[in-house]
């Protein structure tokens, strides 16, 4: 009985990691994903399957799968809905491992059965992601390293182990400010992004070496500075001003109509993502590197005949 119950923990474990991995708008492969997941491919289409059924649209683009959210239709289910007291459950159950009861069993039936469960998927991802905010807590008051495994690096489209020194959380407790040991610079690792947390026992080494970092805008953060000037439309102001709120003070709104950025970032990649995710909505007035960094991104899209 406890081995099975352990099977279906990890199975719930695996859904919520393979629904961060596939958040991406760049996507993975399912060899990548079997791969983060220590399963195999076979399994991974299973739960392509089951992703479906949660209310998730399942693609493939250029080989590589992501998940988009579906609006479900009212009138659409058959079954029961989650109470309250389950949910909390199941949030208890990714944060402490608690072992099998009957209540984790209507769970996970409801979990095969119900597309509904969508409606609380981010409260309970939040929750998985609360337990890795717990462990690095705690690695902070020992000052112990860490391992942050199958982290993934937007930038390279990569999954990898990265043993850190974490020093603090950012305000909105998102992101760990962090010492890297292979790189031996200060870093600002996202928690979403994170697979799983591995407390050693390894004490702090490189403690001189510990400093804040300002977050960047639009996600980095870096020493390089370059200076950008933009025109947007009224539609790409309202969404930098939703997803991206510090770079109000940035902004000025000229003849009524037109929208201005001007200001400066650490790093291009989080900006150019902006950018190009909305064609024909942004004018690059200035900025001589992210003209260059555009045109090389633009270069790298391939198109199927």
């Amino acid at each position: 009985m406890a081995k099975a119950g352990t099977v279906e923990q990890q199975k719930i474990l695996r859904i919520f990691k393979l629904i961060n991995l596939m958040r991406s708008n760049i996507g993975k492969p399912a060899h990548k994903l079997a791969e983060s997941l220590g399963t195999d491919i076979r399994t991974i289409y299973r739960y392509f399957n089951l992703l479906d059924a949660l209310g998730f649209q399942v693609i493939k683009e250029h080989s590589k799968y992501k998940i988009v959210d579906r609006v479900p239709s009212p009138g659409s289910y058959s079954y029961g809905t989650f109470s309250d007291e389950e949910i909390a459950f199941v949030g208890g159950l990714l944060k402490k491992f608690s072992k099998k009861n009957l209540m984790k069993d209507s769970i996970l039936q409801k979990i095969n059965l119900r597309s509904d469960f969508v409606q609380n998927v981010n409260q309970l991802f939040n929750a998985n992601l609360g337990r890795f905010v717990d462990l690095l807590s705690e690695a902070i008051k020992s000052k112990n390293q860490v391992v942050l495994k199958d982290y993934y690096a937007a930038t390279s489209d990569t999954l990898s182990d990265r043993l850190i020194e974490p020093v603090k959380f950012n305000k909105n407790f998102d992101a760990i400010h962090a010492f890297e040991i292979e790189s031996q610079q200060m870093k600002i690792f996202k928690i979403e992004r994170i697979g799983e947390v591995m407390l050693t026992a390894k004490p702090f080494e490189y403690e001189d070496l510990h400093s804040e970092l300002e977050q960047g805008l639009f996600g980095f953060s870096g020493k390089s500075i370059f200076y950008v000037h933009l025109l947007l439309s009224k539609r790409a102001y309202q969404l930098m001003m939703e997803e991206y709120p510090e770079a109000r003070q940035f902004v000025s709104i000229e003849k009524f109509k037109d929208y201005h950025f001007k200001g400066e970032v650490p790093q291009l990649p989080g900006l150019a993502r902006f950018i190009l995710g909305l064609p024909g909505e942004i004018i690059v007035l200035e900025g001589k590197e992210l003209k260059e960094y555009l045109a090389a991104q633009i270069e790298k899209m391939r198109f199927w005949e």
